[in-house]
């Protein structure tokens, strides 16, 4: 049985968390799917960079959430356990994408997603964007995953440090140290007003 947070008042999080009470175990995976999905596949493609593998990594996330959801037993909110599995399988998949580089030496470039916009918006939004991912392309995978759960996934240092299995102060201290390397490799690339 799984047992309420004190903290849950998340509409998705407590729905959910009453379907795994009753057993239903598809039910709470649609409610999960349904509520976070789409930023479970952000976080994803911010932290592999790569829309394809960041697809592969988000379906094999939802893939272990099924499988393990009859085992969550409600130490963290679900957002957060889901986050946790993303964290692991983003690493996994870095690590096999990096085998398949040196296996293969083939560094393909991603193809820019389309803004919308005037002709200037657009090629600036994408010289930023890539920018910034190429100045996260820098980061230790470990480090890139927090800066991405605190500045675009807006988690707290306490969630961050639930998602890692690491104390708050040290993902903290992580992303204060990896701010000064982002602004610089910004800085050399013209976009210092980026962050």
């Amino acid at each position: 049985m799984v047992r309420p947070m004190a903290n849950a008042s998340d509409g998705p999080e407590i729905r959910a968390r009453e379907a795994l009470g009753r057993g239903e175990r598809n039910r709470a995976l649609t409610i999960v799917m349904e509520s976070y999905g789409d930023e479970i596949h952000r976080h994803c493609l911010a932290v592999v960079g790569n829309p394809a593998l960041a697809a592969d990594v988000h379906q094999t996330v939802f893939v272990q959430a099924f499988r393990d959801l009859a085992k969550f037993r409600g130490g963290s909110s679900l957002r957060t356990w889901l986050y946790a599995i993303a964290r692991h399988r983003c690493l996994d998949a870095l690590r096999a994408h990096r085998r398949w580089l040196k296996r293969f030496d083939s560094r393909a470039e991603v193809p820019e997603e389309a803004t919308s916009g005037g002709p200037e918006e657009v090629l600036d939004s994408q010289v930023r964007a890539h920018a910034l991912r190429q100045a996260l392309a820098k980061l230790k995978p470990k480090v890139r995953i927090a800066v991405v759960l605190r500045y675009q996934e807006n988690m707290s240092f306490v969630e961050i440090g639930q998602v890692c299995g690491e104390r708050p102060a040290t993902v903290q201290a992580r992303v204060a140290r990896a701010m000064p390397v982002l602004r610089e490799h910004l800085k050399r690339a013209g976009m210092e007003d980026t962050l």
